[in-house]
This record gives C-alpha cells, structure tokens and sequence, in this order.
C-alpha cells in the first residue's frame, strides 16, 4: 500500500472517529490565541503509552490536512510547517513557532492504539485581539459597563421610589386638608343651627313672658 493510500484512509478514520465519537474526547475543546511570529504549544490531552501513535490533523482556511505521524517521522505531510514544528519527547506536546493569520484554525490531536483511535483533542488556534470579545480590555470594558447599567438602574428606581413617595405624601396632605375643611365645614353648620334653635328659644320665652303679662 503506498504511502498516500495509507495517509487517506488514516485521515478518514480520524475524521469519522472526530465527526461521529465524539464521546471520545478526552477534554473539551482548548483555545489557544496567539499574536503573529509568536510560538505556541498544542497538548495532546490522553494517557500515552509507548506504544500509541499519536496523529496531529489540521483544519485551517488553507484546507483539511494530516500535518505529523509520529509512526512515520521521515515523511513530510505538511510543507508550511517545515521547521515550525517541535514534538516533545513525550509526544504529549506540539509546538508551533514563527506563527501567522494562515494558522488560524483547527487543531486535532488523535491518539492510535493498535489502529484503533482511541481519544482526541481538540484546540481552536485564534489570533490574539487585544480589542476583541477575549482581551482583557473587552473584559474589563464590559465589567465596566454592566456597573455603569447598574448604577443606572438604581438612580432610576431611587428616582421612581422618592417621586411615588413625594406623590403619596402630597396626596395624604390634600387628604388631610380635605377632611379638616370638611370637620371645620360641619362644625361651622351645627353652631349655626345651634344659634337657631337659640334665637328660636328666646323667641318662645318672649312670647311666653308677654302673654303671661297680659
């Protein structure tokens, strides 16, 4: 079997083992930013044994492809990174040097253990914004104004409350001043038909008095 029969039905049974198992990530899925020319380290998150064989596939905007086989070293899968890759002795660690925009993407890392696929890892290699929704400025920015709208919304309920409370104290005033109005109203009422029935008296005592005389 030659060597690109081999690397495409490896590549296919990684794909099918990452689109359709995903029961067997081993983590969630990692991000990694980093700011071009920079270096990176992707981890391959599984319990490695000396026998494993550990594939390294990409999803970039370049396309799909298998970049490192450690069961087959000597070929070169991957042009672009000639040079920019470094596997650490444990196999565990990938690291990527002198970055750019094109290795913005998917990074797959599939662990083999007698041809079967057994774990993979999954890290999302995004350029670093020092602006943008990940950045320590976006962070303290949108702290900042959620306290801002905070803030806000407690002048304005503070505000809301002291009007309903100065509406509510004016209304009982008006209230208050309506019923003493009325009481004073009344009062004023019962002393005239007090004075009546009082001039009404005397007039009936005169009368009687005068008839008494004659």
């Amino acid at each position: 079997m030659t060597w690109g029969i081999k690397l495409i039905l490896l590549l296919a049974v990684l794909i099918r083992t990452i689109l359709t198992d995903p029961d067997n990530w081993i983590s969630e899925p990692l991000s990694v930013f980093f700011s071009v020319g920079e270096e990176v380290v992707l981890r391959c998150d599984s319990d490695l044994i000396e026998s494993d064989r550990v594939v390294w596939y990409r999803r970039t905007p370049e396309g799909d492809n298998v970049f490192l086989d450690t069961k087959y070293p000597q070929v070169n899968l991957a042009q672009d990174l000639d040079g920019r890759i470094n596997a650490t002795a444990t196999r565990s660690f990938l690291a990527l040097s002198n970055l750019s925009l094109m290795d913005t993407g998917e990074y797959w890392c599939g662990v083999f253990y007698e041809g079967v696929c057994v774990s993979v890892t999954k890290t999302l290699l995004l350029v670093w914004d020092p602006f943008g929704i990940n950045s320590t400025f976006y962070r303290v920015y949108s702290s900042l104004m959620a306290c801002a709208l905070l803030g806000m919304v407690c002048v304005l309920i503070t505000v809301n409350l002291k009007t309903r409370r100065r509406d509510q104290a004016s209304l009982k005033t008006r209230w208050t001043a309506a019923q003493t109005q009325r009481r004073s109203r009344v009062e004023e009422e019962r002393e005239e038909v007090d004075e009546e029935e009082k001039e009404a008296n005397d007039e009936e005592r005169v009368k009687k008095q005068k008839g008494t005389l004659r």
